[in-house]
């Protein structure tokens, strides 16, 4: 009778073949093992929405008391919430109505400081103040919520600091480190897992690297205005494309397949064509990275992202050609057919 396999007995096998640290075995067991009394879901989602309506009274009262009618008092009002907030984060213990009270008016002291600072100063200094302010709560507020939020306003804030000192060059060189942290952070989810600190921050920040980084590549697809100078977007397709090739080579290392040295020139090739085709649609090559991602840790969600996005740049790619609709046709047969052949290739390789 075959023995009945366990996560036990499973890295014990792995620890054997020296696959898995010895050290590490416990912490990954009781990690992936860690089971909670928990209310049902739609318990949790009522008492969390509770939550979220008894801000409101709140945010009245002060309204209607003249407590938040300066851009002075607004920032003080904020600054009092956010402090106030994280630690009520760090005492409470599996309150599910205090967590979500908590997670509301910590945004809503972000919001007052952050309009606060605004109307007294400029945008600049308000922008500023966000970045430093969504970082510093990465590192201490515990929930993953406002951390994937905190990582989506540190990149906006980041975006405008570049628009408005003109650095638009600096906008091609955020895309390339928005994508290679993601690259970093779901490669690396394996180390993560056994990592003190990674292991609590690794899912909210890759999901909201990923997520900021295609909001960011909407720019490449919207029509120029006064507030979207336009780019040379070519720029981020090659810092795309580098990090493409690097991850098809880890992906490749990393299944032996390196020295398979037709498969690999093919596939480097390709990507190479294909950047060389959609040199001014970056968002496309960013869906491809996440796409792979997905395939590489076997995330639905990543793949499911990647598809959106990649549906929307490729209709903004179709739609911004400026050619006839006959090539526009022409066009679109070409790239079914050549998808199909890629997908026979690959089949046969």
């Amino acid at each position: 009778m075959p023995k009945q396999m366990t996560l036990g007995t499973v890295l014990q096998e792995l620890g054997a073949q020296n696959l898995v640290p010895p050290n590490t075995q416990s912490h990954i067991i009781n990690t992936l093992t860690q089971e909670t009394q928990q209310s049902p879901w739609f318990v949790n989602a009522l008492v969390g929405i509770s939550a979220w309506f008894a801000m409101v009274p709140f945010i009245v009262f002060l309204a209607m008391m003249d407590i938040i009618d300066s851009s002075e008092s607004m920032m003080l009002v904020g600054l009092v919430l956010i402090v106030g907030t994280t630690i009520v984060q760090y005492i409470q213990k599996n309150g599910v109505f205090v967590e979500q009270l908590s997670l509301a008016l910590n945004l809503t002291g972000q919001i007052l400081l952050i309009a606060g600072i605004l109307l007294a100063k400029s945008l600049e200094a308000a922008a500023m103040m966000t970045w430093f302010l969504e970082i510093f709560l990465i590192a201490v507020y515990r929930h993953n919520i406002l951390r994937f939020l905190a990582i989506l306003m540190a990149a906006t804030a980041a975006l405008i600091l570049l628009y408005q000192f003109d650095i638009y060059a600096g906008v091609h060189v955020l895309i390339v480190l928005i994508a290679a942290s993601a690259i970093w952070y779901w490669i690396g989810e394996p180390q993560h897992l056994t990592d003190k600190m990674m292991h609590q921050v690794y899912q909210p920040l890759g999901y909201g690297c990923v997520i900021a980084l295609q909001l960011v590549l909407i720019l490449s697809i919207l029509p120029h205005s006064q507030f979207i100078p336009p780019q040379t977007w070519w720029l981020s397709t090659i810092g795309l494309t580098g990090l493409l090739l690097a991850l098809e080579h880890h992906i490749l290392s990393q299944n032996d397949i390196q020295n398979v040295s037709k498969t690999s020139i093919s596939i480097f090739a390709g990507t190479l064509f294909i950047a060389i085709l959609l040199h001014q649609a970056p968002g496309i090559i960013a869906s491809i990275i996440i796409l792979f991602l997905g395939f590489q840790r076997g995330n639905r969600v990543l793949m499911g992202i990647a598809i959106i996005f990649m549906c929307v740049f490729f209709i903004a790619y179709y739609y911004h050609l400026n050619i006839s609709l006959l090539m526009k046709s022409s066009t679109l047969m070409t790239a079914g057919l050549g998808m199909l052949a890629v997908r026979f290739i690959f089949k046969r390789v």
